[in-house]
């Protein structure tokens, strides 16, 4: 597969939500869909984004 690289747009809607719940970083369902319509791509895209992002916190 060829992998998809986000736009700067799209990290940045992403990249917000992640620092404005900086304490808890796990959007829920709604939320994630929600994320993935602005940003136009799916959720499961959404939720592999913040284990990533989570995961570079570590």
């Amino acid at each position: 597969k060829k992998r998809a690289i986000l736009s700067k747009d799209k990290t940045g809607i992403l990249e917000n939500y992640y620092q404005n719940n900086f304490n808890f970083p796990y959007p829920d369902r709604e939320t994630c869909e929600s994320l993935a319509s602005q940003c136009g791509i799916s959720g499961s895209q959404v939720n592999k984004w913040f284990s990533n992002r989570r995961n570079k916190d570590k």
